[in-house]
């Protein structure tokens, strides 16, 4: 599986540096969860109409990594776009994830998509 483009680049708006960390008050979106692998999506309101993004994942080479949202990475303007960003990060990086990952990524990308077009 060859690594992309993040589709929803577009969506992200750029960071601003040395932004705190936002420690509690975020939503999870459990992309994935098997017990064995697990991808989970970080958004947190951050005010303004900033919706900051961070991860929870772990892969299934036993590694995990986490970062707590913050807009020093970047922000979106709605929640919806964080997810959908994300998801795009996710795909641009395929090949660290199992194709059940992906799978669902697809399945939310199509999901989020459409509560964006009603």
């Amino acid at each position: 599986m060859q690594d992309f483009v993040n589709p929803f680049e577009s969506l992200r708006c750029p960071g601003i540096p040395d932004s705190d960390v936002i420690r509690d008050k975020f939503e999870t979106v459990t992309v994935y969860d098997d017990r064995k692998e697990i991808v989970k999506i970080l958004i947190a309101d951050a005010g303004n109409g900033r919706f900051a993004f961070g991860y929870d994942i772990y892969f299934l080479n036993g590694r995990n990594a986490n970062k707590l949202p913050s807009l020093e990475n970047g922000y979106s303007t709605t929640a919806n776009n964080a997810v959908l960003y994300f998801l795009g990060y996710i795909k641009k990086y395929a090949s660290r994830f199992s194709d059940n990952v992906i799978t669902e990524v697809n399945r939310l990308i199509g999901q989020y998509s459409q509560s964006t077009l009603f």
